[in-house]
């Protein structure tokens, strides 16, 4: 039986292997169709250019999701596309070692204790925390805001081998003229995305 065993184990763990190859593989058949798109943002991150790569980020995500006039509603955060967003979280989370991205911020604000329920309250104190956690800039009352002249990683949040921390970036993308409304909105829909 031992024999069977080992067979059955041998099997699975190949199974495993090539269920991680296939995911690798939908990643980047997810960039083929759109390699000029996506392009510039996957070698600014090869680059090690975050600051530009988190510029171009939210460049993608606002130009995917503005009307014609190049208006980004909470509407269209709502139904933000599935695929452009995993092709961004997959160029910034495979450029981080899996360290940044959406899936990554979603990942934290859920060990928080967020979740849907959580964004349609509002809960400004549970939003607090995971900006504290992802160390964005905040001001008193207001949460976390895009100073102007904003670099990225804040340099304040590097640590001491110079990594930001875990989900800290994308930043940008997360400001918008709606704001707490329009963040909610955006963690709601990459928990939708994300979240397994």
């Amino acid at each position: 039986m031992s024999s069977l065993d080992d067979r059955v184990a041998a099997l699975e763990h190949q199974q495993a292997e090539l269920t991680i190859q296939l995911q690798a593989l939908q990643n980047t058949l997810l960039l083929v169709g759109d390699v000029q798109r996506y392009s510039r943002l996957r070698d600014l991150l090869a680059a090690g250019d975050l600051d530009a790569a988190d510029m171009e980020t939210a460049k993608l995500l606002f130009d995917g999701l503005a009307d014609q006039h190049e208006d980004v509603s909470p509407e269209a955060l709502e139904r933000c596309p599935a695929a452009m967003l995993r092709i961004i979280d997959g160029l910034w989370s495979t450029s981080s070692h899996g360290r940044q991205g959406f899936s990554m911020q979603q990942q934290l604000y859920r060990e928080l204790g967020g979740s849907r329920e959580s964004l349609i309250s509002q809960d400004l104190a549970l939003f607090a925390r995971f900006t504290q956690a992802v160390a964005w800039p905040t001001l008193a009352g207001v949460s976390f805001v895009l100073p102007d002249g904003l670099t990225v990683p804040v340099p304040a949040a590097l640590d001491d081998d110079a990594l930001p921390p875990r989900g800290h970036l994308p930043l940008r993308c997360w400001g918008s003229d709606y704001g707490l409304k329009g963040a909610n909105l955006l963690m709601a829909r990459l928990i939708e995305v994300f979240a397994a």
